[in-house]
């Protein structure tokens, strides 16, 4: 494809055109010190505004100035002080600006200054377009001829025209627009009206337009008198094209003769001619000479981009348009959903149609689940899951006395601790504590214990919050009831080819048949006399597992048979005498032997006794040997955590235990017991 050749535009040409109801006419000038008319032209076709542009960008004319109706113009006059044109100028848009509050662009605005008389002050002429012309709110221009179309005011245009014998006037009916120029004794007075009542009427329209040309007159600084007379005169000069009234005086058709050069042949052959066409003329003239700035208002502001929202609240300023848009989106709003979600429906009643029973299960158990939840919310407490949960964290050899449980202020619980055989009662507190953190169910556990006695029992208290009453912990297999019964931690699991509820112990202790004969005849006979649950034919009972830890000692005569028992303090049934003290005597050859041992408890009855190794278990041997920690001072206890003070308090408590301190020693670690069992008392 062949590129086309941009057009070269002349920028000394210059077209002024005026639009009426059927056609546009217009002339093409030749600008410089005297404007030359080149040629003349009317456009009758059904776009006249295209035919226009098509001929300028023919004619290689790039500068388009269109007319302004007089009734959508505002004249504004003022007075300034005579300087230099821009500061003239710069003193105009200040005066522009504060007689419209900003509310016109500066490109639908035009400031002029008229010619210096000799005077002080100087006269300004200020022409506002506040909205577009009556048929121009449309018209039908592309962006592109926007920009090179510009307009001159009906008003301006007259200015070259005005003389002091009689007002210059151009009125359209249709448009009901009336400009007015008029030399006074005071200057220049000008005057653009709207006559929209009285246009229907031609006898109204005609009176009008004279009211406005006598009050023009009074303006100019006539005498009243004088009035009529040149309303009268104004009148004669008045010619008449189609819905248009010019009126204008020999003087004036003599200034545009002398002011332009003209080529059009008509202009030559009819005088007629330069009445038609003078306010054309009279725009040419001011449009190439000092007054230009009145002639270049624009529609839209170059350089500026209408916004879409400016766009929409331009398009539905209409108020029938608006009320329709307000109409649509309430339907829109108030139907679309419902007619969105029955067309859901239906679709998926079409694809599913089984779907609706069951989407209505689902939501019955959405709903007992919520209201499941909301009752869980009310602070209402599992009080029999929480009594599991302190079942599992509670350890053997702790007796809860009292439990207080309270939905927003926790559980608090009482009870005693017994040490086992090889731990405190103090760590089975801790334990405990520590156990119902681990949980999870309960939080920040507080223990306080008081110091226990010399069975090794204390009192206890532990108060926590509850934080998660519902939460399914995982104990351990050993802690969990459900999973290991008391039966089994106390005896274990019994293997597979063992009964729980057989006739064999599961203790380990050593038995004897009822038909077993013991080794040694001298010792079987003297068991026999001993035990009076022998039944006199060699046949013996079976022996406890407790009574084999018995000491040698005991077959010494007038002793007394040590016999172990548990580490509570419980000891076992004491035995019965012997028939005679020979069997005593016998009980010391015997006294390797479980027999033996039996014989010699015969002398006297067993007893327990007290102190450090009573019992002879592990936590007697632990006591026995316990280290005697040495004192401290104040800082250094403030200086310890909670575990590392419940560490310390345990070594003291096995010292104190202790059958060998002196009396100094045992008040001195009695001290210090009390110092950090209330040290531990304070951090709680």
């Amino acid at each position: 494809m062949k590129p086309t050749t941009p057009t070269t535009y002349d920028d000394q040409l210059l077209a002024v055109a005026e639009r009426r109801a059927d056609r546009v006419r217009a002339l093409l000038v030749r600008k410089g010190e005297r404007p030359t008319v080149l040629d003349a032209r009317e456009f009758d076709a059904a776009d006249p505004m295209t035919a226009l542009l098509s001929w300028t960008e023919s004619s290689r004319c790039g500068d388009v100035r269109v007319l302004l109706p007089a009734s959508s113009t505002i004249v504004r006059q003022t007075t300034l002080p005579n300087a230099i044109p821009s500061q003239m100028l710069a003193a105009m848009r200040l005066q522009a600006e504060g007689m419209f509050l900003g509310a016109i662009p500066a490109s639908r605005m035009g400031l002029g200054i008229m010619p210096d008389t000799g005077e002080a002050d100087r006269q300004g002429i200020i022409v506002a377009w506040p909205t577009p012309a009556r048929g121009d709110a449309d018209s039908g221009l592309s962006a592109r001829q926007e920009k090179v179309v510009r307009y001159v005011p009906e008003v301006a245009a007259l200015i070259p025209l005005a003389s002091g014998d009689t007002p210059a006037v151009f009125a359209d009916r249709e448009s009901g627009s009336i400009a007015i120029a008029m030399e006074g004794r005071k200057g220049l007075v000008l005057r653009a009206a709207r006559e929209t009542g009285s246009a229907d009427d031609a006898a109204d329209w005609a009176n009008g337009m004279r009211q406005a040309i006598a009050e023009t007159i009074l303006n100019a600084g006539m005498e009243p008198s004088r009035i009529a007379a040149m309303v009268a005169a104004t009148e004669l000069t008045s010619t008449q094209s189609g819905s248009r009234t010019t009126m204008i005086g020999r003087d004036a058709i003599a200034q545009l003769r002398s002011r332009l050069a003209v080529q059009v042949v008509a202009a030559d052959s009819n005088g007629a001619w330069w009445n038609d066409w003078a306010i054309l003329l009279g725009a040419t003239i001011i449009a190439t000479g000092p007054l230009a700035e009145l002639a270049r208002l624009k529609r839209v502001e170059e350089g500026v981009k209408t916004s879409r929202i400016e766009l929409l609240v331009k398009r539905y300023s209409d108020p029938s348009r608006a009320l329709r848009a307000c109409l649509a989106g309430f339907l829109i709003i108030g139907f679309a959903p419902v007619a969105f979600a029955w067309v859901r429906s239906a679709v998926v009643q079409w694809k599913m149609p089984e779907e609706p029973a069951v989407f209505e299960r689902n939501q019955k158990a959405i709903d007992q689940r919520i209201s499941h939840y909301r009752e869980l919310g009310k602070r209402t407490l599992p009080v029999t899951k929480l009594l599991g949960d302190l079942a599992c964290c509670t350890p053997d050899g702790i007796e809860i006395e009292s439990i207080q449980l309270s939905g927003t202020q926790g559980i608090s619980i009482r009870g005693v601790s017994k040490a086992k055989s090889d731990i405190f009662a103090e760590n089975l507190v801790t334990e405990m504590a520590s156990n119902m953190d681990a949980s999870g169910v309960f939080e920040k556990s507080r223990p306080r214990f008081d110091a226990g006695d010399g069975r090794g029992i204390l009192k206890f208290d532990i108060e926590a919050p509850i934080v998660r009453p519902t939460l399914a912990s995982q104990y351990p297999e050993a802690r969990d009831w459900a999973k290991t019964t008391l039966v089994q931690r106390k005896y274990g699991k019994p293997g597979d080819d063992e009964d729980a509820g057989g006739a064999s112990t599961a203790t380990g202790s050593s038995t004897t048949s009822r038909n077993q004969t013991p080794t040694g005849g001298a010792a079987s006979g003297e068991t026999a006399a001993a035990d009076p649950e022998s039944n006199g034919t060699g046949e013996t009972q079976v022996a406890s597992a407790d009574a084999e830890g018995a000491s040698a000692n005991a077959s010494k005569p007038g002793g007394t048979a040590s016999v172990g028992g548990p580490a509570r303090g419980i000891t076992r049934r004491p035995t019965t005498p012997a028939a005679d003290g020979a069997a005593a005597s016998g009980a010391g050859a015997g006294a390797n032997s479980g027999a033996g041992a039996n014989a010699g408890a015969g002398a006297a009855p067993a007893t327990m006794p007290s102190g450090a190794g009573a019992g002879g278990g592990p936590a007697a041997a632990a006591l026995a040997n316990a280290q005697i920690p040495s004192t401290f001072t104040d800082e250094e206890l403030r200086a310890m955590t909670r575990d590392q003070a419940r560490g310390l308090l345990s070594d003291f408590a096995k010292a104190k235990g202790r059958a060998d301190l002196d009396e100094a020693t045992r008040k001195r670690l009695q001290t210090d017991f009390t110092r950090i069992l209330d040290y531990l008392k304070s951090l709680t």
